[in-house]
């Protein structure tokens, strides 16, 4: 049996999910309560792991078991709030999403499908490392990751019939796709051709997002509290859990009307706020600034004005706030475009790389779940597809500079390059002897290695007695359409290539991951995945704990 296309759009605050119809055209699959987004929430009750509506619903009266905004997490060692009591693995919590997701898929296909999972533009190696993690603890067959920008270009390409109807298409498009979700930011140049994506250059804040502008509703509307009574509400959690649910009601209701109220209710007393259009885009005006600066520097980095670009598409929930719009037509001399729907762009984009894939290798497969097969799947887009993306950010290795006597970041892969690329630099050993040798991967564009992530490392030990100091070591990148990393380094006269490992900072072995899967797919209380919990983390901090007393010396890159 053939498998069947599907995008995943794994969201901050809401995650969605879409497929290939019939006629070959994207469509969304609606969750169990009927509805095409689900809350990126999860509530760990005692009878079992709620994910979504209902799990929303229990935020004020179960904050210390309710999970939100994980997303911004991803890359962590952990959830930045204690549930039940323990802290639990950002991509556990991520898995339990897609363990829902994964149960609306399936009632809707039947279980002969694979998906893609989109990752903002400017998620770093480790997150993404973190959100496949995710994704295989949750048991859900996983063809790629792809950028939600590069997403929503193809769902617009889809539109135009510059995916499967060339012909009709009019001709090459550069696009700006300004994507501002609930919890993350990302601006993307990109270039569409008929059955060509490719991106020119990318940028983002993974930090960035309609919480933030959630959040200052929440400081607004308690310091009118506190002025009031005397009284701080974001000082109780079950007060600023509800407080932020009436901020997220409000932002919506402002994208709609010019004043909304925000009911603040604490210590007995209730308090209504109201708040205008106005004062609430003076109020983020910085926020949008931090957006605006970025789109910019992403058309420099692109080596483009705004008069090359001839759409700026708006993909998230949070461009809906009139600021936003008002913003980027002022910015390009343009009005943006919303033809696809902001909320779904991202998943459908997903299906149809997804199907890009599929069609590679196999042909269109028929739905077996309640989703009515009324024709066989004959439009999916070309296998001649191409979709190129760039690297977010400089990837290189921490090396020691004999002239300047300290460590430094030297670059191999730099930020917007196009990808997949394969990149080698040669290296030499420091000392006569040397028995050790670390590659260690960074992530940034700093020249201080203390100012980049650590993505991992490749040691090679035992090198043989008495080896010459200057002795070559070839490092080879391999960074793929994906944004996964395969590091492999060989010693000048030393057949070791073959025998080493990359170890990722805090990946997890096959065996972890599997147990993982089997604990979160099990029925019961929370108390059950206690035990696991406190497993993960004595395996994470030992791996941390590494020695690195094997290694003698650093590579040393060649004047």
């Amino acid at each position: 049996m053939t498998a069947y296309p599907v995008g995943i759009d794994l969201g901050t605050t809401h995650s969605a999910v879409a497929w290939i119809d019939a006629a070959g055209r994207t469509a969304m699959i609606p969750n169990a309560d009927g509805n095409i987004l689900t809350p990126s929430v999860v509530l760990f009750d005692d009878a079992g792991i709620v994910v979504g509506r209902e799990a929303l619903k229990a935020v004020a009266a179960s904050s210390g078991r309710v999970a939100r905004w994980v997303k911004r997490d991803m890359g962590s060692p952990s959830y930045s709030q204690p549930i039940g009591g323990h802290y639990m693995p950002p991509e556990a919590i991520q898995a339990c999403i897609l363990s829902q997701l994964r149960a609306d898929v399936e009632r809707a296909l039947g279980k002969s499908y694979h998906a893609v999972i989109t990752v903002p533009a400017f998620f770093d190696e480790p997150r993404r490392r973190a959100t496949a993690e995710a994704a295989a603890m949750a048991g859900l067959p996983i063809l790629d990751i792809v950028n939600e920008p590069t997403a929503a270009v193809l769902a617009f390409g889809e539109q135009l019939g510059y995916l499967t109807s060339p012909g009709l298409a009019a001709g090459p498009l550069k696009l700006l796709v300004y994507d501002l979700g609930g919890g993350t930011f990302d601006v993307t140049v990109a270039e569409l051709r008929p059955g060509q994506v490719r991106a020119l250059a990318t940028d983002g804040d993974s930090m960035l997002g309609g919480y933030d502008w959630d959040r200052r509703l929440v400081d607004l509307a308690a310091e009118a509290f506190q002025k009031q009574f005397g009284a701080d509400p974001r000082q109780d959690t079950t007060s600023l859990h509800q407080l932020h649910i009436e901020a997220e009601q409000a932002k919506l209701a402002l994208s709609a009307r010019a004043k909304a109220v925000i009911r603040v209710v604490h210590t007995g007393r209730v308090l209504e706020v109201h708040v205008a259009r106005q004062q609430f885009e003076e109020r983020t005006a910085d926020l949008l600034y931090r957006t605006s600066v970025t789109t910019r520097q992403v058309l420099s980095a692109a080596g483009l004005t705004f008069k090359d670009i001839q759409r700026v598409l708006l993909v998230g929930g949070s461009t809906r706030m009139p600021m936003v719009r008002k913003m980027l037509a002022d910015l390009a001399g343009k009005e943006p475009h919303g033809e696809v729907n902001p909320d779904e762009a991202v998943a459908r984009g997903a299906a149809l790389y997804a199907s890009h894939l599929l069609a590679k290798s196999q042909p269109p497969a028929q739905p077996t779940g309640r989703l009515p097969p009324t024709a066989a799947v004959n439009q999916r887009p070309s296998p001649q597809l191409q979709v190129t993306n760039v690297s977010a950010h400089s990837l290189g290795i921490e090396g020691y500079n004999v002239k300047q006597d300290r460590r430094g970041n030297t670059i191999l892969i730099p930020r917007n390059s196009a990808l997949p690329v394969s990149v080698s630099r040669k290296f030499i050993t420091r000392k006569i002897g040397q028995k050790s040798i670390v590659v260690q991967v960074l992530e940034g564009e700093s020249s201080r290695p203390e100012e980049c992530t650590r993505v991992g490392r490749m040691v090679i030990r035992n090198l043989p007695p008495g080896l010459a100091a200057g002795t070559p070591v070839k490092v080879t990148y391999e960074y793929g359409s994906n944004g996964r990393l395969s590091v492999k380094a060989d010693v000048s006269g030393v057949d070791r290539s073959m025998k080493l490992e990359f170890e990722r900072t805090g990946e997890r072995t096959a065996q972890q991951i599997a147990a993982w899967r089997q604990v979160l797919a099990s029925e019961g209380s929370f108390s059950r995945l206690e035990p696991m919990i406190r497993s993960d983390q004595e395996a994470q901090r030992a791996k941390a704990g590494i020695s690195n007393e094997e290694v003698v010396a650093l590579l040393d890159a060649p004047s």
